[in-house]
Protein backbone atom coordinates (compact mmCIF):
# COMPACT_ATOMS: atom_id res chain seq x y z
CA UNK A 1 0.00 0.00 0.00
CA UNK A 2 1.62 3.43 -0.93
CA UNK A 3 2.00 6.38 1.35
CA UNK A 4 -0.59 8.17 -0.03
CA UNK A 5 -2.74 6.05 0.57
CA UNK A 6 -2.13 4.93 3.87
CA UNK A 7 -1.77 8.96 4.86
CA UNK A 8 -5.88 9.06 3.36
CA UNK A 9 -6.68 5.88 5.45
CA UNK A 10 -5.13 7.58 8.66
CA UNK A 11 -6.49 11.28 7.63
CA UNK A 12 -10.11 9.96 7.81
CA UNK A 13 -9.64 7.10 10.67
CA UNK A 14 -8.51 10.15 12.68
CA UNK A 15 -10.67 12.66 12.03
CA UNK A 16 -13.64 10.08 12.55
CA UNK A 17 -12.12 8.86 16.14
CA UNK A 18 -12.21 12.52 17.41
CA UNK A 19 -15.61 12.64 19.62
CA UNK A 20 -17.67 15.52 18.68
CA UNK A 21 -15.97 16.20 15.54
CA UNK A 22 -17.22 17.14 12.39
CA UNK A 23 -17.12 13.78 10.31
CA UNK A 24 -14.06 13.11 7.65
CA UNK A 25 -15.32 13.94 3.90
CA UNK A 26 -12.89 12.25 0.96
CA UNK A 27 -14.43 14.09 -2.59
CA UNK A 28 -14.02 11.81 -5.86
CA UNK A 29 -14.35 12.88 -9.22
CA UNK A 30 -15.09 9.78 -11.51
CA UNK A 31 -13.89 9.91 -15.03
CA UNK A 32 -10.39 9.86 -15.19
CA UNK A 33 -10.12 9.30 -11.48
CA UNK A 34 -12.27 6.11 -10.59
CA UNK A 35 -12.93 5.11 -13.72
CA UNK A 36 -11.30 4.73 -17.30
CA UNK A 37 -14.08 5.46 -19.48
CA UNK A 38 -11.78 4.56 -22.63
CA UNK A 39 -13.64 1.36 -23.08
CA UNK A 40 -16.55 3.62 -23.01
CA UNK A 41 -15.26 5.45 -26.35
CA UNK A 42 -14.11 2.28 -27.46
CA UNK A 43 -17.13 0.45 -27.72
CA UNK A 44 -19.25 3.61 -28.93
CA UNK A 45 -16.45 3.22 -31.85
CA UNK A 46 -17.03 0.07 -32.41
CA UNK A 47 -20.60 0.82 -33.14
CA UNK A 48 -19.65 3.01 -34.81
CA UNK A 49 -17.57 1.26 -37.65
CA UNK A 50 -20.18 -1.27 -37.92
CA UNK A 51 -23.16 1.20 -38.56
CA UNK A 52 -20.74 2.97 -41.23
CA UNK A 53 -19.96 -0.50 -42.44
CA UNK A 54 -16.05 0.13 -42.34
CA UNK A 55 -14.80 -3.01 -41.85
CA UNK A 56 -11.27 -1.58 -41.66
CA UNK A 57 -11.59 0.28 -38.68
CA UNK A 58 -13.68 -2.59 -37.15
CA UNK A 59 -10.32 -4.64 -37.40
CA UNK A 60 -8.26 -1.77 -36.70
CA UNK A 61 -9.91 -0.94 -33.32
CA UNK A 62 -9.68 -4.60 -32.47
CA UNK A 63 -5.70 -4.16 -32.17
CA UNK A 64 -5.99 -1.42 -30.27
CA UNK A 65 -5.90 -0.22 -27.23
CA UNK A 66 -9.01 -0.04 -25.16
CA UNK A 67 -7.90 2.12 -21.73
CA UNK A 68 -5.82 5.15 -20.80
CA UNK A 69 -7.03 6.82 -24.86
CA UNK A 70 -6.82 10.37 -25.39
CA UNK A 71 -8.91 13.13 -23.66
CA UNK A 72 -10.35 14.29 -27.19
CA UNK A 73 -11.62 11.73 -29.53
CA UNK A 74 -10.00 13.26 -32.84
CA UNK A 75 -6.61 12.21 -31.01
CA UNK A 76 -8.19 8.62 -30.72
CA UNK A 77 -8.80 8.80 -34.48
CA UNK A 78 -5.42 10.44 -35.35
CA UNK A 79 -3.98 7.10 -33.40
CA UNK A 80 -5.79 4.30 -35.26
CA UNK A 81 -4.61 6.32 -38.70
CA UNK A 82 -8.30 8.09 -39.02
CA UNK A 83 -8.09 11.37 -40.64
CA UNK A 84 -10.36 11.83 -43.27
CA UNK A 85 -12.37 14.90 -42.11
CA UNK A 86 -15.94 13.50 -43.27
CA UNK A 87 -14.97 10.19 -40.90
CA UNK A 88 -14.13 12.01 -38.38
CA UNK A 89 -16.77 14.38 -38.21
CA UNK A 90 -19.63 11.41 -38.36
CA UNK A 91 -17.70 9.55 -35.62
CA UNK A 92 -17.79 12.91 -33.56
CA UNK A 93 -21.35 13.36 -34.18
CA UNK A 94 -21.73 9.68 -33.22
CA UNK A 95 -19.97 9.41 -30.08
CA UNK A 96 -21.22 12.98 -29.06
CA UNK A 97 -25.11 11.97 -29.14
CA UNK A 98 -23.85 8.47 -27.11
CA UNK A 99 -20.67 9.12 -24.69
CA UNK A 100 -22.81 11.45 -22.13
CA UNK A 101 -25.78 8.63 -21.58
CA UNK A 102 -26.62 6.34 -18.66
CA UNK A 103 -26.61 2.98 -20.90
CA UNK A 104 -23.05 3.84 -22.20
CA UNK A 105 -21.17 3.81 -19.12
CA UNK A 106 -21.81 -0.01 -18.30
CA UNK A 107 -18.90 -0.17 -20.23
CA UNK A 108 -16.27 1.78 -17.83
CA UNK A 109 -14.04 0.10 -15.89
CA UNK A 110 -12.48 1.17 -12.28
CA UNK A 111 -9.06 2.33 -12.45
CA UNK A 112 -6.31 0.16 -10.48
CA UNK A 113 -6.47 0.56 -6.50
CA UNK A 114 -9.99 2.70 -6.96
CA UNK A 115 -12.53 0.48 -5.58
CA UNK A 116 -10.23 -0.49 -2.47
CA UNK A 117 -9.34 2.57 -1.83
CA UNK A 118 -12.95 4.28 -2.14
CA UNK A 119 -13.78 1.15 0.05
CA UNK A 120 -10.81 1.38 2.83
CA UNK A 121 -12.01 5.16 3.47
CA UNK A 122 -15.88 4.52 3.80
CA UNK A 123 -14.65 1.81 6.37
CA UNK A 124 -13.06 3.95 8.25
CA UNK A 125 -15.70 6.23 8.39
CA UNK A 126 -15.10 8.66 5.79
CA UNK A 127 -18.23 10.44 3.80
CA UNK A 128 -17.72 9.48 0.32
CA UNK A 129 -18.35 12.79 -2.04
CA UNK A 130 -18.73 11.44 -5.84
CA UNK A 131 -18.51 15.02 -7.33
CA UNK A 132 -18.37 14.96 -11.50
CA UNK A 133 -18.91 16.63 -13.98
CA UNK A 134 -21.58 14.27 -15.63
CA UNK A 135 -25.41 15.63 -15.43
CA UNK A 136 -28.11 14.54 -14.08
CA UNK A 137 -30.73 14.00 -16.78
CA UNK A 138 -28.73 12.45 -18.97
CA UNK A 139 -25.94 9.97 -16.35
CA UNK A 140 -27.04 9.65 -13.11
CA UNK A 141 -28.98 6.37 -13.50
CA UNK A 142 -25.81 5.16 -15.45
CA UNK A 143 -23.48 6.07 -12.84
CA UNK A 144 -25.93 4.35 -9.59
CA UNK A 145 -25.53 1.74 -11.66
CA UNK A 146 -22.01 1.66 -13.05
CA UNK A 147 -20.90 2.10 -8.99
CA UNK A 148 -23.08 -0.25 -7.71
CA UNK A 149 -21.72 -2.86 -10.16
CA UNK A 150 -18.65 -2.70 -9.63
CA UNK A 151 -18.91 -2.39 -6.00
CA UNK A 152 -18.39 0.84 -4.72
CA UNK A 153 -20.51 2.38 -1.95
CA UNK A 154 -23.43 3.95 -3.01
CA UNK A 155 -27.32 4.77 -2.10
CA UNK A 156 -25.68 4.19 1.43
CA UNK A 157 -25.08 6.47 4.45
CA UNK A 158 -22.64 8.63 4.26
CA UNK A 159 -21.99 8.22 0.50
CA UNK A 160 -23.21 11.25 -1.68
CA UNK A 161 -23.52 11.60 -5.62
CA UNK A 162 -23.10 15.00 -6.50
CA UNK A 163 -23.72 15.70 -10.59
CA UNK A 164 -24.43 18.85 -12.92
CA UNK A 165 -28.02 19.79 -12.90
CA UNK A 166 -27.58 20.29 -16.75
CA UNK A 167 -25.16 19.27 -19.30
CA UNK A 168 -24.52 22.59 -20.87
CA UNK A 169 -23.20 23.74 -17.23
CA UNK A 170 -19.39 24.26 -17.20
CA UNK A 171 -17.37 22.02 -14.94
CA UNK A 172 -15.31 24.00 -13.03
CA UNK A 173 -17.61 26.82 -12.36
CA UNK A 174 -20.12 23.55 -11.27
CA UNK A 175 -17.38 22.17 -9.08
CA UNK A 176 -16.75 25.50 -7.60
CA UNK A 177 -20.63 25.96 -6.65
CA UNK A 178 -20.57 23.11 -4.95
CA UNK A 179 -17.71 23.17 -2.48
CA UNK A 180 -19.89 25.30 -0.15
CA UNK A 181 -22.53 22.09 0.62
CA UNK A 182 -19.20 20.00 0.42
CA UNK A 183 -18.25 21.93 3.30
CA UNK A 184 -21.61 21.32 5.37
CA UNK A 185 -21.34 17.54 5.19
CA UNK A 186 -18.22 17.86 7.67
CA UNK A 187 -14.11 17.51 7.39
CA UNK A 188 -12.67 17.39 3.57
CA UNK A 189 -9.42 15.48 4.06
CA UNK A 190 -8.79 14.21 1.07
CA UNK A 191 -9.80 15.49 -2.86
CA UNK A 192 -9.07 12.99 -5.82
CA UNK A 193 -9.56 14.52 -9.76
CA UNK A 194 -7.64 14.12 -13.29
CA UNK A 195 -8.37 17.98 -13.69
CA UNK A 196 -5.76 20.39 -12.82
CA UNK A 197 -8.11 23.35 -12.32
CA UNK A 198 -10.15 21.33 -10.18
CA UNK A 199 -7.37 19.97 -7.78
CA UNK A 200 -6.24 23.33 -7.62
CA UNK A 201 -9.84 24.84 -6.52
CA UNK A 202 -10.29 22.37 -4.08
CA UNK A 203 -6.12 23.03 -2.89
CA UNK A 204 -7.06 26.83 -2.11
CA UNK A 205 -10.54 25.86 -0.46
CA UNK A 206 -9.12 23.45 1.93
CA UNK A 207 -5.33 24.09 2.21
CA UNK A 208 -4.98 21.04 4.92
CA UNK A 209 -6.51 18.53 3.04
CA UNK A 210 -4.68 16.13 1.11
CA UNK A 211 -5.33 16.64 -2.54
CA UNK A 212 -4.18 14.07 -5.37
CA UNK A 213 -4.20 14.62 -8.74
CA UNK A 214 -4.61 11.72 -10.70
CA UNK A 215 -2.52 12.05 -14.39
CA UNK A 216 -4.76 9.93 -16.43
CA UNK A 217 -6.26 12.38 -19.46
CA UNK A 218 -7.07 15.75 -18.96
CA UNK A 219 -8.64 18.51 -20.94
CA UNK A 220 -6.61 20.79 -23.29
CA UNK A 221 -4.52 23.76 -22.05
CA UNK A 222 -4.93 22.96 -17.92
CA UNK A 223 -3.48 25.33 -15.63
CA UNK A 224 0.01 24.89 -13.77
CA UNK A 225 -0.98 21.81 -10.90
CA UNK A 226 -0.74 23.79 -7.58
CA UNK A 227 2.66 22.26 -5.73
CA UNK A 228 0.84 20.99 -2.68
CA UNK A 229 -0.82 18.60 -5.04
CA UNK A 230 0.18 14.82 -5.02
CA UNK A 231 0.46 13.19 -8.58
CA UNK A 232 -0.29 9.89 -9.07
CA UNK A 233 -0.72 7.51 -12.15
CA UNK A 234 -3.09 5.22 -10.61
CA UNK A 235 -4.80 5.04 -6.99
CA UNK A 236 -2.58 1.68 -6.27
Amino acid sequence: MSKLVTDAVARVANQASIPGHKPPVVVFDLDGTLFDNGPRTWQILVDFAEHEGNATLRRTLDAAPRTRLPYLLKETLESLGITDGNIVTRAQQFWMDRFFTDDQQSHDIPISGALALVRALYEKGAIIVYLSGRDVPNMLVGVCLSLRAHGFPVGLSRTVTVLKPSFHDDDLTFKKSALAFIDGLGEVVATYDNEPANCNAFCERWPHALHVYVDSQHAPNPPPLHGDVAIVDDLT
